[in-house]
């Protein structure tokens, strides 16, 4: 069962890579079914399993294929048809608006159109950093109309596609028309998260307390622009986003805190506390991809069962492509957080195997973070065009700091929520950690060769650097299993 789970997964996962170079005809879907069903038929047996499964994995390629088809289109009667035009409109702010040091973006979906009728769509908006608005709002907007296909960066348009955006509007007119037309829940989830940002501004200083936003909520808008490319430049801008990286500390900090209870126990415990920081994030899909995964790589260290964890990993990609077949070429949270998590997995036990020392500690520590930027590196080579060369050493030096810093400000912004003596008080206890951080990052990015620029783009290269990298996860796990066996004998 097991293997009809994952080839079925990773069939859906090809037949969305290939749709987007290549849609197969309708009339084609049907033909081919009534074909591989039949063979399927033929070859239903022991002898001939491996052929079966490549037949129902082709299966699920083609409605892969279908289903990325079938959002593709942008919709005629979609905003994005007034490129270039001056418009008035009616719209409901359907996410927690975005504000940096300068700025301020949010999405409205459209209610009404210049009295028109059956214009819909949402439009990615862009206001000053005053004054502010909120998940909700309903606003009068005049604005020019920017159509995403007329930007000229493909990775941008793809970005905004995963969301159905695909229009854009930099400083409109506004008015509010109405202060909250909106889901009870989601406001609430959002106006806890900001009184946990604004506790946290009033327990440390900044740029520590803006670190500790990006490492708890993901959260980095408001860093200095310097910090964030000294972050980029180190190889270290994972850990300010919300990732399984991210939640598979918080699942560990509370796997060792409670090391008393059983392990069952400890597990669920570990699961809910997983799912209540996802809610204070605000329950952001990269959050909600984030916490699967996290509970992935959790029940990759718990049980160390690579089948079962295998069949949870595909399946669960497999699931979010299709409720949404954009995010697998165009989300790169999505892209990163699915690497990493295969890295982590599958990769670390061949380092390990290589390590000949009693060291542990790099078993530990840098296995993990050597294992996942193997398999990210070419994907932040292609989205940033900068590959950094002390990412290894970095990370060695401030993923231990994470874990720490994570929790004691966790603690320091519960205490500021008791008290703000209190939170400045544990606030200054967190700070420590927060700053190693970021003058490790400092640092670190102004040696020489520190980054190198490499402008790159998908292609064969891409596909023949990870199928070395398979290729080397079955020449070791072979051998490894035959070792095994050999053991038994």
């Amino acid at each position: 069962m097991r293997n009809w789970v994952i080839s079925g997964g990773l069939g859906i996962l090809v037949g969305v890579v290939i749709g987007e170079w290549w849609t197969i005809p309708s009339w084609q879907i049907g033909v081919y079914f009534v074909i591989a069903i039949i063979c399927l038929g033929l070859f239903w047996t022991r002898y001939h399993s491996y052929i079966a499964l490549f037949i129902w994995g082709s299966l699920f390629v083609v409605l892969g294929n279908w289903r990325l088809a079938a959002v593709l289109p942008i919709p005629q009667n979609d905003i994005n048809s007034y490129d270039g035009q001056t418009v008035t409109f009616v719209g409901k702010i359907v996410d927690d608006p975005q504000v940096t040091l300068d700025a301020g973006k949010f999405t409205v979906i459209v209610q009404s159109f210049n009295d028109e009728i059956g214009v819909e769509g949402k439009v990615l908006i862009k206001t000053g950093r005053y004054p502010g608005y909120n998940y909700g709002n309903i606003l009068n907007i005049t604005c020019k109309i920017s159509s995403t296909s007329s930007v000229d960066v493909s990775s941008y348009t793809k970005y905004l596609g995963r969301f159905n955006i695909y229009a854009t509007c930099d400083y409109p007119q506004i008015d509010i028309k109405q202060e909250f037309a909106g889901n009870l829940l989601w406001r609430w989830l959002y106006q806890l998260k900001h009184y946990f940002l604004h506790i946290t501004n009033q327990t440390m200083p900044e740029p520590t307390a803006s670190l500790l936003a990006g490492l708890l909520l993901g959260v980095s808008a408001t860093l200095p622009k310097q910090i964030l490319d000294g972050f980029n430049t180190a190889g270290l801008t994972h850990i300010i986003a919300l990732s399984g990286f991210n939640i598979s500390i918080v699942a560990g900090a509370v796997l060792g805190l409670l090391r008393w209870l059983p392990l069952s126990l400890r597990l669920a415990v570990a699961i809910i506390a997983i799912w209540l920081f996802v809610l204070l994030t605000g329950a952001a899909p990269s959050a909600v991809r984030a916490g699967l995964m996290g509970m992935i790589i959790l029940s990759a260290g718990l049980f160390g069962r690579l089948s079962d964890i295998s069949v949870s990993l595909v399946l669960s990609a497999a699931l979010m492509v299709v409720a949404n077949p954009k995010i697998l070429l165009g989300d790169i949270g999505f892209q990163l957080s699915f690497l990493a998590t295969i890295g982590i997995i599958y990769f670390s036990p061949f380092l390990v195997s290589l390590n000949k020392t009693k060291f542990t500690v790099i078993n530990n520590l840098v296995v993990p973070t050597l294992a996942a930027l193997v398999m990210v590196t070419p994907i932040l080579m292609i989205s940033f065009g900068r590959v950094s060369i002390i990412a290894p050493l970095t990370n060695v030096l401030v993923v231990p700091l994470v874990p720490i810093a994570m929790l004691l400000g966790f603690w320091a912004v519960v205490g500021g929520m008791i008290s703000p003596i209190l939170g400045s008080v544990l606030g200054w206890v967190a700070w420590l950690p927060l700053r190693l951080v970021v003058a490790v990052a400092e640092y670190m990015k102004n040696l020489p060769w520190a980054s190198v620029n490499l402008e790159v783009q998908f292609g064969w290269w891409l596909i023949l650097y990870y199928l070395i990298i398979i290729g080397v996860l079955i020449w070791y796990y072979v051998a490894y299993n035959h070792r095994q066996l050999r053991s038994h004998h």
